[in-house]
């Protein structure tokens, strides 16, 4: 749930909600048809933007497949990941919420496993690249800010809290 929302809610606990409050709950309620209509249009063309990503990733890093034979199951597995938990912090309106449920986990995991930032990043970019590509223009403007998240925090240039790494 959204944290402000979940915030509000238990605050409000034991008594009615305020005007404020309610105008709060309103306004989520009221974006939530258009976040509900990306992630609609997400789920349609997720098979499209992960094997054009994929493609392009193998084509910029043409070695890779040979250092890790499983870098094309890996890879869509991945960014289809990334792509359900970017819905999902759309559907909560929450973008921390990528942080919690699977960025800090992840970047961990892509640290261990030995690959570049540059190379995070560059996968990442390329999949947001295709998501403008693939989405109609105004579900792409709200997926875009998630998947920037991801790029930053997985690639190592943000973390997790927010402040830049040194």
């Amino acid at each position: 749930m959204n944290r402000d929302i979940e915030t509000m809610l238990t605050a409000s606990e034991g008594r009615y909600p305020t005007r404020a409050e309610q105008a709060i709950l309103r306004g989520w309620a009221i974006r939530l048809d258009v976040r509900l209509a990306a992630i609609e249009d997400l789920k349609d063309h997720e098979d499209e933007i992960v094997r054009a990503t994929m493609n392009d990733v193998l084509k910029a890093y043409p070695d890779l497949e040979k250092r890790m034979p499983t870098a094309r199951e890996t890879g869509i597995r991945d960014i289809k990941l990334v792509l359900r938990y970017c819905a999902q912090a759309l559907i909560r309106d929450d973008i921390a919420y990528l942080d919690d449920s699977l960025l800090i986990w992840m970047a961990t995991i892509l640290r261990g496993l030995g690959l570049s930032p540059a190379f995070i990043r560059d996968t990442y970019e390329t999949l947001g690249k295709h998501v403008k590509r693939s989405l109609q223009e105004s579900h792409a403007k709200l997926l875009l800010p998630m998947i920037e998240r991801c790029i930053n925090v997985l690639s190592g240039q943000d973390t997790p809290d927010g402040q830049v790494a040194s």
